[in-house]
């Protein structure tokens, strides 16, 4: 297979820089530009009272037809030429004749934040009356946007999807099969999962909004266990990652390609909330916290080898997933989950991640203090998940006695010793004088694997999910 050399230019690009084509201009050359449905947008937010307190039933029809004005609008403005045709000389503001860029004050994302109602978990601001608004409109704009992603235009389908990727975090149950449907597909272009992975996780990090009070998942059972599993076999398959894949001959450059799209999907797969959840037949459970481990654990069959950021992804992503499983309106422990399997993979995870930061103060690689605190986030808030009747709404209140001790062990080290030395910084902001003492988690780790009781499966009853890693097939 040749490989698409492009897709490297095309990531990189959008990734470093933003898809700068997004507010580049050009004059329309197929067709007058979109005109702002005004009429309707004034409707929609002069009636904030009505929306706040709900649609009434009889109004749903009513509502639906403006959602789908305004939808068709945002995807027409994406699929324009005038939006993504670059010009020869590159203008930094948009010309004043009605035109909007993706980005800006006054860019498609700013204002589909006008009409956007996000819920926010242990919130009542926007709760249950604001179901049908946020159910109705997520369903018109996945069918306007879902449509430019087989568009002629690559760039159309990757703006396409990074804005899909911003209006996803509302949790309209709308968007759960749009996206498994093309991460299921193995032809389906990287550059469009590579953004589809960023919609997965926002979708999978919004809240229920009919249910606000607790942890779940804003799809059904199906829909969110369909998009878990695909998210599964896109962090340990490379060949869902780039079409025509092959472990036998794949270059230095697809394996680089790999890598960085992989870790846009293991940030995905973290958002998932529990260890345990229904798979896409809304019965049979999977444990999406398997991959993770394999990630934190630099699993040798994993190619290619994970970064430093991306164990640390997987690490965060393990702490975010509560040990517990929802069974007929209460939450209950996943009594098969070998917990301290999950705490030495996270304590490997930290090892890999510090040692770079550790042997050279002044590595600049990966942003280290953005991770540090992330790291140090998701560490206080897993104390807090342990506890089956968790309550967003006191998110500090916990049952200390539920925290496994050699987690309480971990915690205590790693804290003060590893992650806040990464850190901190002096009054100029080179990094602090204190040591990152990486070697108390190595002896940490050390003591976990020389305990007679040490659990080596972390799903008791699936062998599987071993962390005794075979060693991978040789070429």
């Amino acid at each position: 297979m040749k490989f698409p050399f492009w897709i490297l230019q095309t990531l990189g690009f959008a990734v470093g820089f933003g898809v700068l084509v997004s507010t580049a201009w050009s004059q329309p050359d197929d067709g007058k530009f979109p005109v702002w449905p005004s009429a309707v947008a004034n409707d929609l937010r002069q009636n904030q009272k009505g929306r706040l307190q709900g649609i009434p039933e009889a109004e749903i029809p009513a509502v639906r037809s403006k959602f789908k004005t305004m939808a068709e609008y945002f995807a027409a403005i994406v699929a324009h030429p005038a939006t993504w045709k670059t010009s020869q000389d590159l203008k930094a503001k948009a010309p004043n004749d009605g035109r909007m860029a993706l980005e800006g004050d006054n860019g498609v994302f700013a204002e589909l934040d006008r009409f956007l109602l996000e819920p926010v978990l242990g919130s009542n601001r926007v709760g249950k009356d604001q179901t049908v608004y946020i159910h109705e409109f997520g369903a018109a704009l996945d069918g306007a946007f879902a449509n430019l992603f087989s568009h002629d235009e690559q760039i159309v389908r990757i703006n396409a999807a990074r804005v899909y990727a911003h209006f996803a975090r509302t949790g309209a149950p709308a968007h759960y099969p749009t996206i498994t449907k093309i991460l299921t597909n193995p032809e389906a272009p990287t550059e469009l999962k590579y953004y589809l992975f960023q919609a997965a996780a926002a979708l999978l990090a919004a809240p229920d909004v009919t249910e606000l009070d607790t942890r779940k998942h804003s799809g059904s059972p199906e829909a969110v266990g369909a998009l878990v599993k695909a998210l599964m076999d896109c962090v340990t398959e490379p060949a869902m990652l780039l079409p025509g894949f092959k472990r036998e001959s794949a270059t230095a450059e697809q394996v680089a390609v790999v890598g960085m799209v992989r870790r846009q999907a293991v940030r995905a797969l973290a958002q998932v909330k529990f260890v345990k959840i229904p798979g896409p037949d809304g019965k049979t459970p999977i444990y999406p916290v398997y991959p993770l481990v394999r990630v934190a654990m630099s699993d040798p069959n994993l190619l290619p080898a994970p970064t430093p950021a991306e164990v640390a992804e997987a690490a965060i992503g393990i702490m975010n997933m509560a040990p517990i499983e929802y069974r007929v309106n209460r939450f209950v422990k996943v009594n098969e989950y070998n917990v301290d399997v999950a705490i030495e993979a996270i304590t490997q995870a930290l090892i890999t991640f510090a040692t770079p930061r550790a042997a050279n103060s002044n590595d600049r690689s990966i942003p280290w203090r953005q991770y540090a605190l992330r790291l140090a986030e998701a560490m206080f808030k897993w104390r807090t998940l342990f506890t089956t009747d968790y309550d967003p709404k006191q998110p500090y209140k916990f049952d200390p006695a539920a925290i496994p001790p050699l987690f309480k062990e971990l915690y205590d080290e790693a804290i003060p010793k590893v992650l806040a030395r990464i850190e901190k910084v002096d009054s100029t902001g080179r990094p602090g004088v204190e040591p990152v003492e990486v070697g108390v988690l190595r002896s940490l780790l050390k003591k976990m694997q020389a305990n007679p009781q040490r659990k080596t499966v972390l799903i008791e009853g699936l062998p599987e999910t071993t962390i005794l890693f075979p060693e991978p097939a040789k070429k």
